[in-house]
């Protein structure tokens, strides 16, 4: 005997529920990558072994990291106060919340970590919430001070290495503001951070030798977007060149950069940082969100595309116009990528 349409239909519907649950419960999987894979190899002293002292600061080439801080987002994580991407709010933020945070955590590794794999250039997102200063990629990652420190430490331990702290976007404050920038200010210089920035440096005709006394100091180069940057923190328009190319898809990214170091040979940029945004962003749009369910996380992602980035026949000629490669996941050693990246940063260095 059949069963009563009504049950048929009843059983149906469970087994549709039961399969949506199911769906956003396996969406929402907070496992960033199966293998956290980096090298054994300590590029602490990288720059102090292989740099003369002539090369000018902005024509080194160096590993960037994106995001460089978002490594202690996870499924807990509160959403940066500040956020206004309507998916991640409300219900729907809550329904989708483990598959974003998948999206917007760029890094694995800490400050320490970054360091000692040779990363140089830091690209920085803070938050500034009631007297405190978080780093964050959509959602909150962790204590900025702690960094800070972190980064002394192994300016003390490594005489001769130079890194770049970019600020790049900071949340709850006016750049317009000179009261807003005298809070920042006052941060890194309670920090003991600008102790090691130059004061007012030239870029055009600073050398690492100069700004290492001949490899016997470390120091960092700090730039933010706050109009009155000055002395020891420099302006961002006019000390950084960085354009985003703002999609999934591999082939355009890279033709996007070799268009941008085109666009450098032409232009008045060799004065300034100049940034190899080596990154894929997920596309909100049916076939990017589809692509990024299928690449399951941003740290993945990153694998495949740094790994086809530096494959590229002509990657090395893009490093005299974009010497600073920035990349997501940029200590991870899939397909051996940190240590083939250093090498080809250090060669080019030596040879350029």
């Amino acid at each position: 005997m059949k069963k009563p349409i009504s049950i048929r239909i009843a059983k149906r519907l469970l087994i549709f529920l039961l399969s949506v649950i199911l769906f956003f419960l396996i969406l929402n999987l907070p496992l960033f990558t199966v293998i956290n894979n980096t090298t054994d190899t300590d590029y602490s002293n990288w720059m102090s072994e292989t740099l003369s002292g002539n090369e000018r600061i902005v024509d080194i080439a160096m590993l960037g990291a994106h995001d460089a801080f978002s490594y202690d987002i996870d499924i807990a994580s509160p959403l940066d106060p500040y956020e206004t991407n309507s998916i991640m709010q409300g219900a729907t933020g809550v329904l989708v919340k483990g598959f974003i945070v998948r999206q917007s955590r760029t890094q694995m590794s800490t400050a320490s970590e970054l360091l000692k794999a040779g990363v140089r250039y830091f690209d920085i997102r803070l938050t500034y919430d009631d007297g405190n200063w978080y780093t964050k990629h959509n959602y909150i990652s962790t204590d900025f001070l702690p960094i800070l420190q972190e980064i002394i430490d192994f300016l003390d331990a490594n005489t001769g290495e130079v890194l770049i702290l970019d600020f790049q976007h900071i949340s709850g404050l006016d750049y317009n503001s000179t009261d807003d920038y005298n809070v920042f200010h006052k941060m890194l210089f309670d920090s003991g951070i600008l102790d090691y920035a130059p004061l007012n440096p030239d870029l055009s005709i600073l050398t690492y030798g100069a700004l290492t006394n001949a490899k016997t100091e470390s120091k960092v180069v700090i730039t933010s977007k706050f109009a009155n940057s000055l002395w020891d923190i420099l302006q961002y328009d006019t000390a950084v060149r960085s354009e985003w190319a703002d999609s999934d898809n591999f082939e355009y990214v890279y033709d996007f950069l070799k268009a941008e170091a085109a666009a450098i040979q032409t232009g008045d940029f060799y004065n300034r940082f100049r940034i190899m945004q080596g990154v894929t962003t997920m596309q909100m749009t049916g076939g990017g969100i589809v692509k990024a369910i299928g690449s399951w996380s941003l740290i993945n992602r990153a694998k495949a595309f740094n790994d086809y980035l530096i494959s590229q026949p002509d990657f090395v000629d893009l490093l005299s116009e974009l010497p600073i490669v920035m990349v997501d996941y940029a200590d991870t050693n899939s397909r051996h990528f940190n240590e083939d990246i250093m090498q080809i940063i250090m060669d080019f260095n030596v040879n350029s």
